[in-house]
Parts: structure tokens; sequence; C-alpha cells
């Protein structure tokens, strides 16, 4: 059924308020963790993947992602809920939430600050809300981009900061990042990832979805990663977007359900990045 504007903008505002409930709750669970990290799995052992693969899950994440839709379940009882860890629920309406209680799992488990808890809400097919709370540092990053409302903010220490991303036409004067290229690049992916990264002003790794906030916040201005699923991505989208910036697969089209990715503060820069990264011959 499709909502008439005033109705769709009322329950995009519940929604929106109750996602700093479901935020405050992953950090009752994660947070105590993160010191403490119990419960680590390798999930790549499970699946029979050999060699270097190394996908770790813990504690944190299945008891976080837990809590989350039980809390959706009993407030939103006709939403549908995707998560990393959890089987599907498939609601009675065109709502649908997307949950990550751990991106950067492995910066959890070592000890690293830039982990964060990814929040979707997604109206037909389309995220319109999204979340990415840096809990270890204490900066909760929103975003809204449906039809009644474009913007992004982030609360810090209990303030809240509208978020604008920097303007930035030109390569050479911008700062890339990328959480692991050499893990999450093929060879093609990587030859093109590196002709960007000889042609900006610096570069940056290890971040996750921090550095996509970093993007919304006008510190950076560009991420190109690959081998993302719809949870590590939806989230990102109403961040980047609603703070003016844009999110993209490598050839311009949706990045909503995961695969290669970049991120820009400035439209501006993607004619000149997808003729770098259109040349990755590497099939996904």
């Amino acid at each position: 059924m499709t909502l008439s504007p005033q109705a769709l903008e009322l329950d995009i505002n519940a929604r929106l308020e109750f996602m700093g409930a479901l935020s405050n709750a992953a950090r009752a669970i994660t947070l105590p963790l993160f010191q403490s990290p119990e419960g680590i799995v390798n999930k790549a052992e499970k699946t029979g993947v050999t060699g270097e693969a190394y996908d770790p899950v813990t504690k944190a994440d299945i008891e976080a992602e837990i809590a989350l839709r039980k809390m959706i379940t009993a407030q939103f009882p006709q939403d549908s809920i995707e998560g990393e860890e959890c089987p599907d629920y498939v609601g009675e309406n065109d709502f649908s939430w997307t949950l990550d209680p751990i991106d950067g799992t492995r910066a959890f488990v070592a000890g690293v600050p830039v982990w964060s808890t990814l929040i979707a809400l997604s109206y037909k097919g389309q995220p319109v809300l999204g979340l990415i709370d840096v809990a270890a540092l204490d900066k909760c990053y929103f975003g809204r981009t449906d039809a009644a409302n474009k913007s992004a903010w982030c609360i810090h220490k209990g303030e809240a900061v509208s978020l604008k991303t920097s303007p930035c036409d030109d390569l050479r004067d911008a700062i890339l990042g990328c959480t692991e290229p050499l893990s999450m690049l093929k060879p093609g992916e990587l030859a093109a990832y590196n002709i960007i990264r000889r042609g900006v002003k610096f570069s940056r790794l290890g971040l996750d979805a921090l550095g996509y906030a970093l993007i919304a916040e006008g510190r950076m201005n560009i991420v190109i990663e690959a081998l993302l699923k719809p949870c590590d991505v939806r989230a990102l989208m109403p961040v980047i977007e609603g703070a003016g910036g844009k999110m993209t697969n490598w050839y311009g089209g949706s990045p909503v359900d995961g695969g290669r990715v970049v991120a820009v503060s400035d439209a501006a820069l993607l004619p000149e990045l997808y003729t770098y990264l259109q040349r990755a011959m590497d099939p996904r």
C-alpha cells in the first residue's frame, strides 16, 4: 500500500525517533564486550572456506542483533528485518530494517575504536534513514533522504551538529579512504584503485564505516571499496547523501545491494573516478 506523503513522513519520523533507542540498546551490549571480547568465532571455518580467510563474529554481534530485532518486532511488528547474523524476517508493509550490529568486527577484536553499529530503514527498497554509531568514540551519525527531508547530523557528547560534505571537484585535492584494499580488491580492481590513489592528495586505510561518516563530516572526499554486503552499505547511503555527497556502485548505479561501492563528497569527482574504476576487468 502506498502511503500519502503526510502519512509517510509521520511513519518515518516515528522510526527515526526509535533509532535512538536502538542505538542505545546496542551500545549497552557492545561497549562492555569491546573492553573484554568474548565468543569470537571465525565464520569462514564454519562455511568450509580455507586458506587465509578470516571472517570473525563475536558474542556482541549476535547478542546485539537479537536485542535490536526484539525491539523492532515489538514496536513495528509489520516491518521487515534483514541482518548480518540472523535469518531475514518478512513483514507485511513496505518498511524494512537492515542491521549490522558491529561493522568492522576485526577492528572490534583488535581493540581499534573505529567499529560501528549500522542501522538502516528502507521504504519500498530505498534507504531513507541511516545510522552509523561509532560507539567507542561516542559519535552517532544520522542521515535522512526521504522526499520530505534530506539532512544529516552527528550527536557527540549530547550535542547535535549538522553535517555537510566538503566541495572538491579536482581529484588532486581529494582525500581517499579504503578499509583494506589488499584483501577486498581483486588484482584488476586494485590496479584501478592504485591509479586513483596516486592521483589524490593522500589516502587513509582501516576506517570501516567511519570513513564514510568522515565524508559526511566534510573531512574526507572519497571512499572506494568492494565485497560489501547490503548490511554494510544501506545505513551509509542516507548519511552520505543527506550531507550532500553521493554514493553509487562503480558503474553509477545504486549501491543498495552492496558489491563495488564508491562514495564522494562532491559528485563532480565521479566522472573521472568511473573512468578508472570501470577499467577493472575482474568479474563480480
